[in-house]
């Protein structure tokens, strides 16, 4: 039986819900390539060789993360984005709307450490923090840092966190959550899903006992061509938001694209051909 080693850093099903079906494509744009182009599939897209790949007892584990994947953030994706678009229709604040909302914030809190540029980054903190250790340690300790670091020759990542165990944590930790769903007035406007699935902002919260950590304070989720929610910590300082579900205009839709291009490691991907190559140009004019 083949193993899957192609994956992704933003689940298949949830780039979906910007695939152009009635085209049959989902459009890209690059922005380190300068270059638009789309793809007839989600299956290569936003996805990395051995991503979530580990060593367990010396054997490459290509499984153990994708089916916590699976089981906790895209098997039952589909079933609670309809209740959240049947929440739209008809905002009646039930049970099963609360369960899929807490979902799609265990689903978003876990969008930065899934993502290659933050695994890398993890990788090369710890690699410096043991490098700067050992150059003052002994044959035996250099010995033993190089075996904490074997599995480099097989894999690049440690890939130590389990996403489910994190999600809980981050949101037990946010406690009370307020939710803001955010839905373009205008027809010819579209959310663009960028490459790193979600943003995550961290706020000094708990600072009576925690006085120097950052949590996260904040997650804002894409749901799809037409849905953005936005997750905040009721304790953040000086917040007067309620949640609440409101339409956007065509210059809030905007800046949220423009937040997300700014800050997606290269790629943004969109429903419509039009739509996205009118939001670049528009860039291009902003910053002109």
């Amino acid at each position: 039986m083949n193993k899957p080693i192609n994956h992704h850093f933003v689940s298949q099903v949830h780039i979906k819900k910007f695939f152009n079906y009635k085209e049959s494509r989902i459009y890209v744009y690059d922005k380190i390539m300068d270059n638009f182009y789309y793809k007839k599939t989600t299956k290569s897209l936003f996805s990395e060789k051995n991503l979530n790949t580990k060593i367990d007892k010396g054997l490459k584990d290509f499984e153990s993360l994708e089916n916590d994947l699976n089981q906790y953030f895209e098997k039952d994706f589909s079933t609670h984005y309809i209740t959240i678009k049947k929440f739209i229709k008809s905002p009646n604040y039930s049970k099963a709307v609360n369960n899929s909302l807490m979902y799609f914030a265990k689903y978003g809190a876990i969008g930065e450490i899934r993502n290659p540029r933050h695994k890398q980054s993890v990788e090369d903190t710890i690699f410096k923090a043991f490098t700067e250790l050992s150059k003052n340690g002994t044959e035996e300790l250099k010995k033993e840092i190089l075996e904490v670091f074997s599995y480099k020759k097989e894999i690049k990542y440690i890939n130590s966190v389990q996403y489910s165990k994190f999600a809980d944590k981050i949101i037990n930790l946010m406690g009370d959550i307020i939710f803001r769903i955010e839905i373009p007035l205008e027809k010819e406007d579209y959310f663009l899903l960028p490459d790193f699935c979600s943003a995550n902002v961290r706020e000094k919260i708990n600072t009576y006992f925690n006085p120097d950590i950052k949590e996260i304070a904040y997650i804002g989720l894409p749901l799809s061509s037409k849905i953005y929610i936005h997750f905040y910590y009721s304790k953040i300082k000086n917040i007067k938001l309620k949640s609440n579900i409101v339409l956007i205009d065509s210059a809030k839709v905007f800046e949220l694209n423009k937040n997300n291009f700014n800050y997606c490691e290269s790629k943004v991907a969109c429903q419509s051909d039009y739509y996205l190559n009118k939001f670049i140009k528009n860039v291009v004019q902003h910053c002109i």
